[in-house]
């Protein structure tokens, strides 16, 4: 849906911009696939690509036990560290495939009001993600879903988020690409812009339910205040 006066009017002018963090900042979903399928064969199990539909939006409890499940591995704990280290280890490597036109949203929502990332990874994998994007000094914070009761599809890490900047959920907007992120965002309450990433299976069905369609954030249509 390109950018015109039928938008919602707190696209154009919202309180403030809750942010994804993986497929609308960075491009992460071939590394966690590689860190995965490395922990995998490291414990003698399999993975395939189908399994991964268990993965997207869950919290590193959800994800770990639903890992170790699919792997028959007895610590689900265990599995999830391992796998967040070996991730670690890859973004620390220089491999973070950047969206510089996420970067630049970020820049240009935070010049006007409050910007938070709320995203499924492990807050040390934010704080790493932050860093290497150079975004320290306009995000105000960020709420991993670890952080809150559930994963997306469940709002709460997307109402948490809010929470901490002061701003109403429904006056402000979550910047998506998947579906399950599109779909906290919504039962949050808040306008939903998604960017599809292209080739993420993770993004399948998520335009369906966004209240905006765009191609890319530098078409994120944002009032100077």
């Amino acid at each position: 849906m390109p950018a015109d006066q039928t938008l919602p009017p707190y696209v154009l002018n919202p309180d403030g911009v809750v942010f994804d963090l993986d497929g609308v900042l960075c491009d992460t979903e071939p590394l966690w696939a590689e860190a995965r399928f490395a922990i995998a064969a490291e414990v003698g199990g399999r993975l395939v690509e189908e399994d991964f539909h268990r993965f997207y939006g869950a919290n590193t409890q959800q994800w770990g036990g639903a890992m170790a499940e699919i792997l028959g591995h007895p610590d689900a704990n265990g599995i999830a560290t391992r796998t967040i280290n070996h991730l670690e280890s890859l973004y620390r490597s220089g491999r973070v495939q950047v969206i510089p036109a996420g970067v630049a949203a970020v820049r240009r929502a935070a010049a006007r009001g409050p910007v938070a990332i709320a995203s499924g990874s492990p807050r040390s994998i934010i704080a790493t993600l932050i860093e290497i994007l150079g975004l320290a000094d306009v995000v105000q914070t960020y709420v991993s879903c670890d952080e809150v009761a559930g994963g997306k599809p469940l709002p709460d890490v997307y109402l948490e988020a809010c929470r901490r900047i002061g701003i109403t959920p429904e006056r402000s907007l979550a910047i998506e690409d998947s579906l399950a992120g599109a779909r906290a965002g919504k039962a949050a309450g808040m306008s939903v812009v998604v960017v599809p990433l292209p080739g993420a299976p993770s993004s399948t069905g998520a335009t369906e339910i966004a209240d905006v369609v765009l191609t890319s954030l530098d078409e994120l249509p944002l009032a100077a205040r």
